[in-house]
């Protein structure tokens, strides 16, 4: 018996080499029925939802994940999103340099919460990258409008402040503590945390717990049959102090999450490894050459 087509495709596309550092990958999810997935915590993103009617559930609310346009906050828990029946929904991925150059907006003041895209960058531009999205044919059309519009944002704009690539840069080297972090980025405590929560949406400390964790769900990935020892971050006592970490962010266990079917962030998590070396959007660089990945 045929297994059938899947029930989601998830596609992804490297930006243009003009936004390396900005925008770490594209990406295009179309899915063929209604379905609900895990919105994991990570940086902040634009989306577009140019077909079907997408939910986003979390804290309490549950509304439009994106109507037309929207720019989702960095944050710190999970929730469940989806579309109601068929529908595509796709966007561009923002690192912190990129959020900063890109938008005046403070990311904490957007942190676990999003809004229309026209109410930071204005009706009129809002309007024209939609419409341009919407008639675009495919995929290499997505991305190429996604290029011209956030290569001219970023030409128009002034250069963000470049302690804010040295900040981000000293996180992915894995820093034991807010000191070593500080050390790291050549920068005072007090600035760090001003520049953290400028660019990345969260204060220094809530940063290398939340990468902590990231690190080792993109180690774990499902191998729940073997002992974790090996796979937990070093900045975890033991597993017990990872599966407490888990809950805090996951609202449930390791096991009850891996047992979920993740139809969306399962392929997701493979196509963004395909593309950039890891599952999960905030623990890469984003690199400049382009390539594809599908699945």
């Amino acid at each position: 018996m045929n297994a059938g087509p899947p029930p989601v495709s998830v596609r992804m596309l490297r930006p243009s080499p003009a936004l390396n550092g900005l925008i770490d990958a594209y990406y295009i999810v179309e899915t063929f029925g209604p379905m609900q997935d895990h919105y994991l915590a990570g940086p902040g993103n634009i989306r577009f939802a140019p077909r079907g009617e997408w939910i986003l559930t979390v804290d309490g609310y549950s509304g439009p994940a994106a109507e037309r346009a929207a720019l989702f906050g960095p944050t710190d828990r999970s929730g469940m999103f989806g579309p109601t029946g068929a529908g595509m929904l796709l966007g561009a991925g923002l690192t912190p340099v990129g959020w900063a150059h890109l938008f005046d907006v403070s990311a904490d003041s957007l942190s676990n919460d999003v809004c229309e895209l026209a109410d930071v960058i204005g009706r009129e531009e809002a309007d024209a990258i939609a419409g341009a999205i919407d008639a675009a044919s495919d995929d290499a059309a997505i991305a190429a409008a996604l290029d011209g519009w956030l290569v001219a944002r970023m030409q128009s704009r002034r250069a963000p402040d470049p302690r804010i690539a040295m900040v981000h840069h000293a996180l992915l080297d894995v820093p034991e503590d807010v000191a070593a972090f500080a050390a790291a980025a050549n920068v005072s405590e007090r600035t760090l945390r001003r520049l953290c929560l400028k660019a990345f949406g969260f204060p220094s400390k809530a940063l290398l717990r939340q990468k902590r964790f990231q690190r080792t769900l993109e180690r774990v990935r499902g191998v729940l049959d073997k002992p974790l020892t090996g796979l937990i971050d070093d900045g975890y006592f033991d597993q017990a102090h990872f599966n407490r970490d888990f809950r805090d962010y996951m609202g449930m266990s390791p096991t009850e999450y891996f047992n979920s079917p993740r139809e969306i962030m399962r392929r997701s998590a493979d196509v963004r490894r395909d593309l950039n070396g890891a599952g999960l959007q905030g623990l890469h660089p984003a690199a400049a050459d382009r390539i594809s990945a599908t699945k």
